[in-house]
């Protein structure tokens, strides 16, 4: 029964693009109002502080959360003072328009806004569903097509950023995400090549691999390989809310697929 929760739980899913984080994320959602959890996802969660979470259109929705997020940064702007000076300064010395890289910027602040508005503002006996939250900046951060960002600010990256509580890497095979990105496309791959496509993937899954073997991270990790296994921490088997976002997960994955997963090691999930 994963009803009867007594605190706060948010879950991040990050992984590249493609990856079925939107897709886990919706399967979880359905698990749990199954089973009467108390869930929310993101946006939703950020304009129900203002009681509009039921507006519907993509734009306005984006447009508020964006302006919510902002306000949020604002208002908290010494908690993260040293991460908004570290990505500015790493996002200018990049080779793009400055254009894009204003707007790689904004993305970064809006998933650092919506982190302290659900800090803030969430109460006890919820779960907060974040796919686009602080660890998918890493994405926004060093993942780029004209460009091999180096690696080694990945661990300032993640001294300085705030954590959620679970981290859920979904990390499919790299020709099932070259197949997505070749078909969906990316901005920032302006010339759908299947090389200049590889490249970006293989860079993607280099940056979110070398995240989730990160210590800090590792210890609130969740693995889903795409397929039916799953991997998690060992070190947080007594956490109860690690094992309720387990369990949520487990079952997710479970409800998109026909199969039944399997249990692996943390460490042979993404090494």
């Amino acid at each position: 029964m994963l009803s009867r929760i007594g605190y706060i739980l948010q879950i991040e899913l990050m992984g590249c693009t493609s990856a079925g984080k939107s897709t886990l994320t919706r399967s979880i959602l359905q698990v749990c109002r199954e089973q009467g959890v108390d869930v929310f996802r993101r946006d939703d969660f950020v304009l129900k502080q203002i009681r509009l979470n039921g507006i519907k259109g993509h734009l306005p929705r984006t447009l508020l959360v964006d302006a919510l997020a902002l306000f949020a940064c604002l208002l908290t702007w010494r908690n993260n003072l040293k991460f908004y000076r570290f990505a500015t300064r790493l996002l200018f010395q990049l080779p793009i328009a400055l254009f894009d890289k204003l707007n790689l910027l904004r993305n970064v602040l809006k998933k650092i806004g919506i982190h302290e508005i659900i800090r803030f503002r969430s109460t006890d006996q919820q779960v907060i569903l974040v796919d686009e939250g602080v660890l998918q900046a890493a994405h926004n951060l060093f993942v780029h097509s004209a460009v091999q960002v180096e690696m080694e600010h990945l661990a300032t990256f993640v001294r300085l950023i705030p954590f959620p509580d679970v981290i859920v890497y979904i990390r499919p095979p790299e020709s099932r995400l070259i197949d997505r990105t070749m078909i969906r496309g990316h901005k920032r791959i302006p010339d759908r090549s299947y090389n200049n496509v590889v490249r970006f993937v293989k860079q993607a899954v280099a940056t979110f691999d070398q995240l989730a073997q990160n210590p800090s991270v590792e210890s609130r990790l969740v693995v889903v390989d795409g397929g039916p296994a799953v991997a998690f921490a060992a070190s947080c088997q007594d956490d109860p809310k690690f094992n309720l976002a387990l369990r949520l997960i487990r079952t997710g994955v479970t409800a998109g697929m026909t199969n039944t997963f399997t249990e692996t090691t943390p460490r042979e999930a993404y090494t």
